[in-house]
């Protein structure tokens, strides 16, 4: 959750917001100039992709605070994007004609992917991870290549999707099944739309992967550099409890990708030479690195916003995931599941009371009280959604001018083993005094040479690491290990 005019942004979550309905057309596919079954015309996807890049941005937030380095993503985009099909005289104008959007999403989580409509995302994390402008001018490429091949039109065509929903902050939608309640909306904060679950079949990864490494390429960048990050990819994969991008994790593995994009490569002739890694690392240097504490952060237990100046425990053992829209806690078998947002209303009763006449709602315990000396109102009931009845646990809270809810989601049967857990956690929100936790800054990367003989380990000491960063995780961003010994006046990213 970020700052109060940064969350209120996302007020649109509170909506579900129902996106067009697929009906079944024929395509071009600009990457292979051969026709497909999809969902929607041109049109339409360039509709969903404006309404849905509306709800990303209140998802994961922009990453606006480096002017410079966003104008330097795009440039390197946009070059790209000018060797594709786009810009072939023979694409239809409706194409030419609709400008390409690339942003920097303010997320630790190292991923990128792309929206129809030609909406391409990278976050900071990603950036982070990547060694120079020919990996990221592959990534790009990539997802360019999902844009121009209308993936996300043929993927919903075969899946007969009538519709694509986005999470409500009032009651949670469309993630309710087989006890899975947590992993669905955790799942949604690490993707931001429910259009983002429809995964991408082995052909059309295949076909994206084919289209980054001959746009950067055509760019003549050296597209083999590419391998070396989804190397990076595969190791990410290897720890616990890394979020690995689906567009470079499952169809194929990034380790097969890691042999495939050379080979890939090498089929151009001549090939491209640029690889341009000091003036990327020049660009990236000053990022912030990891959770960005301002935006809140979880210690032992108990989560920590120093902006909006408040704390809220959540149960041992919990799943967590922020973002600049919510807190997500989900139990780790995905029997419950609770989330912190912003209310859109004026106090915790009209709220409350907001949510008992909601359609499908059925309130079987409501009413004021007091949490740690701020006006409180809780509903308790039951809350019919597409997949079935969910019971749930309400309390929102008014706090520093803001309405603060604390959702709680369990099946029926559930609620008697979870109810407690909903009440205790929304009771313990209060205000955050202590200096130690409210003086919070973000780690940012800082790119030093290596002196001679030395290893990574070694630079590492007596540095602190940023949250949610290992060690490990450190060397796999510099493309190394933690022992082995650096060439003298080699370039590292470190925390400052």
């Amino acid at each position: 959750m970020r700052s109060l005019h940064a969350a209120s942004r996302s007020a649109a979550l509170s909506l579900l917001v129902v996106l067009l309905a697929a009906c079944g057309t024929t395509n071009v596919n600009y990457v292979t100039g051969e026709e497909q079954r999809g969902a929607y015309t041109w049109a339409q996807e360039v509709q969903l992709g404006t309404e849905a890049d509306q709800q990303i941005q209140a998802q994961f937030g922009v990453y606006d605070e480096d002017p410079a380095l966003t104008a330097y993503v795009e440039r390197i985009a946009q070059d790209v994007l000018s060797t594709s099909a786009y810009t072939d005289p023979s694409t239809p104008a409706e194409i030419r004609n609709t400008p390409f959007t690339f942003r920097i999403l303010d997320s630790p989580v190292v991923n990128a992917f792309a929206l129809p409509g030609g909406f391409v995302y990278v976050t900071r994390g990603l950036l982070a991870y990547l060694e120079n402008e020919a990996q990221l001018a592959v990534v790009l490429g990539h997802e360019i290549g999902h844009v121009l091949g209308r993936h996300s039109s043929e993927q919903a065509a075969r899946a007969q999707l009538n519709q694509f929903g986005l999470l409500g902050a009032a009651i949670l939608g469309g993630v309710v099944g087989g006890g899975r309640v947590a992993e669905g909306i955790l799942n949604y904060g690490g993707t931001g739309l429910q259009l983002l679950q429809l995964k991408y079949g082995r052909d059309a990864e295949r076909e994206a992967d084919q289209a980054g490494v001959a746009y950067a390429e055509f760019a003549d960048y050296d597209a083999r550099e590419g391998a070396r990050f989804f190397v990076s990819l595969e190791r990410l994969g290897e720890q616990a409890g890394q979020s690995v991008p689906s567009f470079l994790s499952t169809h194929p593995d990034p380790g097969e990708r890691a042999q495939t994009i050379p080979q890939l490569a090498a089929q151009y002739d001549p090939q491209g030479t640029r690889v341009i890694e000091a003036e990327y690392l020049a660009q990236i240097e000053g990022i912030v690195l990891g959770e960005d504490p301002r935006q809140g952060y979880t210690e032992n237990g108990v989560f920590y916003h120093p902006e909006l100046r408040f704390l809220l425990d959540y149960p041992n053992g919990w799943q967590t995931q922020n973002s600049p829209a919510a807190f997500l806690m989900g139990e780790p078998n995905g029997q419950a599941v609770m989330q912190l947002t912003l209310a859109q209303a004026q106090s915790a009763r009209a709220a409350g009371q907001a949510l008992q006449s909601q359609q499908g709602v059925r309130a079987q315990a409501a009413g004021a009280l007091s949490i740690n000396g701020n006006a409180a109102y809780r509903v308790e009931g039951t809350a019919q959604q597409q997949n079935g009845t969910v019971a749930f646990s309400a309390t929102f809270i008014e706090f520093g001018g803001n309405v603060y809810q604390v959702l709680g989601l369990t099946s029926v049967d559930g609620f008697g083993s979870y109810g407690a857990a909903f009440r205790q956690t929304a009771g313990s929100f209060a205000r955050l005094t202590d200096s130690r936790y409210l003086n919070r800054s973000p780690s940012r990367l800082e790119v030093t040479q290596a002196p001679g003989g030395a290893t990574l380990q070694a630079m590492l000491r007596g540095r602190t690491l940023p949250l949610g960063l290992t060690e490990q995780e450190i060397a796999i961003m510099n493309q190394t290990d933690l022992t082995s010994q650096l060439p003298g006046g080699e370039s590292v990213k470190l925390p400052e």
